[in-house]
C-alpha cells in the first residue's frame, strides 16, 4: 500500500522514478508512461498507525505471548534469524501451505490478526471477480434531456451523464469518450451537462483515509463520476536564466485547477529543492510549486489528489467538449437522470475497459484509488441503494462467511489503507486456498499478482533468489509505523503453495530491510521442488 512515490525525474532520454523516497517502474503493455507511473503513485504513502488490534491489551503482547520458542527445526531456524534482525517475534505471522496436499508447511503465530495494509487488495479482487464476473463493465451511460435529431446535432436539452464507478477513467479514456460523442454526431449542448453519481453514496474520503490530510496520490477521493484517479500531474522545468520563475504546467487541463508558483531557477550544479503540493482553495484544487531548480535539472513531474471529484470530471470533460468543437451553451452541475429517461434506450453507453484489466492495474502497483472503486460498486451492485463503504464492509463479511472462510476479519475498506482491517495470516492463506480452486478467474488473479523480481511492487525484489518469476504476490506497506506484508503463492517445479508474511510494528528497520528479511524467510520455508 506505500512504497513512497510521488515524482519522477525526467532527463531525456532516461525516464526514472525520482529519489522522493525511490520507487521502482514497471511498464503495461500498451500503456502510456503518464498513466502507469500516476498508477504506482496511487498506491503507496505513509499513513497513520498500523497497531494489531486491541481488545484490552496490545497485540504485541498477546501475540508475544504466543511466540514460544520452538522445537521444530525449521520454527527454531525462521524465530533464530527474526531474532538476530532484531524483531520481536509476537510482530510476526507466517503461514505457508501446500495447496495439492491441503496441508500447512510452516505456521507462526497465523491465528493472530495483524494489520494486513494492501494484502487487503486480495479480498477486494477475488470478491469483486467472484460477484461480478472477469468481463464486468464499468459503463459510463449518456442520457439527452430531448430527443435527439441526428442531422442537427443538436442537444437542446440538459445532457446527462450517470457514472457507474468506472476506476480506470483516465483522462485518456475521457477523450476517447468524447470522440466517440463526435463520432455519433453530438455537435451542440444547448442546455446543462447534469453529472449524476448516485450509484454511490456522498461520502467521498473512506475509512483510513481520514488519517492523512496530505495531498499524496494515494489517498485521492471516490466518486460515481470521477476521472484521472481524481489526481493531476504538475511538470516542472528550469526557467531560461537564474533568477526566473520554474516552468509549470499540469495535466490534465481543467478550470477548477488553479497553480501558484514561487519555485525560481538557480545556477547549475547545485541540488533541487523543487516540489509540488495540493490544498482545498474554496472550489478549486490550488497547485503550489516552491523551492528551486538549477538551470541544468531535467524534467521533474509529480501526481497530487484533487480535493474535488464531479467537479474536476466535469471542468475535463467541457475542456475537451471546447477542443473537439462541441458547443456548449449551459452550465455543468450534478444531479440525478429523471427516472422518465431511464426507461428509454440511452444517448451512448462507454463501456469501460473489462474487470480483469482494471484488477490488474490496482493489484500490480497496488492502487488504492482503484480498489476502492471497485469496493464501493460491489455495494452498490448488491442492491438498488447507492454503494457506501459500510455496505461492502457488511458484504465482504457475508462473502466471507459463505465461502465457509476461517473466523471473522475486520474489513473497513478495499485497499487496506489505514489502521482499519484486520486479518491473519491464515485467513489470507484461506482466502488463496479458495481462489486457487475457482477455474473460472484463477488465471486473471494469479496475472494479477506481481511476479517476484519482474513486475509491479516486485519488480525490484528477488533479482537474485531462486523464488524469482516463482512467487507470484500482493504486497502492503505502511512505512511509517513498520508495517510491511506479503502474500500470494509460490508456483513451484512440483508442488503449489500459498503463503504470507506480515510484519506489523516492526519498526527497527526501513522497508527495503523488511523486504530482505521476507525474502530470507520465504527462502528458508518454501521448498525447492
Amino acid at each position: 500500500m506505500q512504497e513512497n512515490k510521488n515524482s519522477i525525474i525526467i532527463s531525456a532520454p532516461l525516464v526514472r522514478v525520482a529519489k522522493y523516497e525511490d520507487r521502482n517502474d514497471s511498464g503495461a503493455k500498451g500503456r502510456s508512461l503518464g498513466v502507469f507511473i500516476l498508477l504506482l503513485l496511487l498506491g503507496w504513502g505513509p499513513v497513520r498507525p498500523a497497531a494489531p488490534v486491541t481488545p484490552g491489551k496490545s497485540a504485541d503482547s498477546m501475540n508475544a505471548a504466543r511466540a514460544v520458542p520452538s522445537k521444530d527445526p525449521m520454527q527454531a531456524k525462521v524465530q533464530a534469524l527474526l531474532l538476530a534482525g532484531k524483531y520481536s517475534l509476537g510482530n510476526v505471522a507466517v503461514l505457508v501451505k501446500d495447496l495439492d496436499r491441503d496441508s500447512p508447511l510452516f505456521a507462526l503465530n497465523a491465528d493472530s490478526m495483524y494489520n494486513p495494509a494492501s494484502c487487503s487488495k486480495l479480498l477486494t479482487a477475488a470478491m469483486a471477480f467472484d460477484k461480478l464476473g472477469t468481463n464486468y463493465s464499468f459503463n459510463t451511460v449518456v442520457y439527452t434531456g430531448t430527443p435527439f435529431p441526428p442531422d442537427s446535432g443538436v442537444c437542446r436539452g440538459n445532457l446527462y451523464i450517470k457514472g457507474f464507478g468506472d476506476p480506470y477513467f483516465v483522462v485518456e479514456r475521457m477523450w476517447l469518450f468524447v470522440q466517440h460523442l463526435v463520432c455519433i454526431g453530438l455537435k451542440t449542448v444547448e442546455g446543462d451537462i447534469v453529472l449524476d453519481g448516485s450509484f454511490f453514496d456522498s461520502l467521498a474520503v473512506g475509512p483510513g483515509f481520514d488519517e492523512d490530510d496530505s495531498s499524496h496520490p494515494y489517498v485521492a477521493p471516490v466518486n460515481a463520476v470521477s476521472a484521472n484517479f481524481n489526481c493531476v500531474s504538475i511538470w516542472m522545468r528550469p526557467g531560461r536564466s537564474v533568477g526566473s520563475p520554474v516552468l509549470v504546467d499540469v495535466l490534465p487541463k481543467a478550470a477548477t485547477v488553479k497553480v501558484a508558483v514561487s519555485a525560481l531557477t538557480f545556477a547549475s550544479g547545485k541540488p533541487s529543492t523543487c516540489g509540488a503540493a495540493t490544498r482545498k482553495d474554496g472550489d478549486k484544487t490550488l497547485v503550489t510549486v516552491s523551492g528551486g531548480m538549477p538551470l541544468d535539472a531535467g524534467l521533474l513531474v509529480q501526481y497530487k489528489k484533487v480535493f474535488q471529484t464531479s467537479d474536476y470530471y466535469g471542468a475535463m470533460f467541457e475542456r475537451l467538449l471546447n477542443d473537439n468543437k462541441i458547443v456548449f451553451k449551459g452550465k455543468v452541475k450534478t444531479g440525478v437522470v429523471p427516472d422518465s429517461l431511464k426507461s428509454r434506450q440511452p444517448f451512448y453507453v462507454f463501456p469501460s475497459v473489462p474487470l480483469y484489466q482494471a484488477i490488474n492495474s490496482m493489484m500490480k502497483v497496488s492502487n488504492n484509488y482503484m480498489a476502492e472503486m471497485i469496493f464501493k460498486t460491489l455495494s452498490a451492485q448488491a442492491d438498488s441503494a447507492s454503494g457506501s463503504w459500510e455496505k461492502a464492509s457488511v458484504l465482504a463479511l457475508s462473502w466471507w462467511k459463505e465461502k465457509k472462510l476461517p473466523a471473522v476479519p475486520k474489513i473497513k475498506n478495499g485497499s487496506g489503507m489505514g489502521d482499519s482491517n484486520r486479518m491473519s495470516a491464515r485467513q489470507i492463506v484461506e482466502l488463496l486456498r479458495y481462489v486457487w480452486g475457482q477455474k473460472s478467474y484463477l488465471p486473471e488473479y494469479l496475472y494479477s499478482l506481481s511476479s517476484a523480481g519482474v513486475d509491479g511492487t516486485l519488480k525490484s525484489r528477488f533479482k537474485d533468489s531462486r523464488l524469482k518469476g516463482i512467487v507470484r504476490a500482493k504486497t502492503g506497506t505502511l512505512n511509517d509505523y513498520g508495517v510491511s506484508t506479503i502474500a500470494g503463492y509460490a508456483l513451484c517445479q512440483n508442488r503449489n503453495l500459498a503463503f504470507t508474511v506480515m510484519f506489523n510494528n516492526c519498526t527497527n528497520r526501513k522497508q527495503m530491510g523488511h523486504w530482505e528479511m521476507q525474502e530470507k524467510i520465504l527462502e528458508m520455508v518454501l521448498p525447492e521442488k
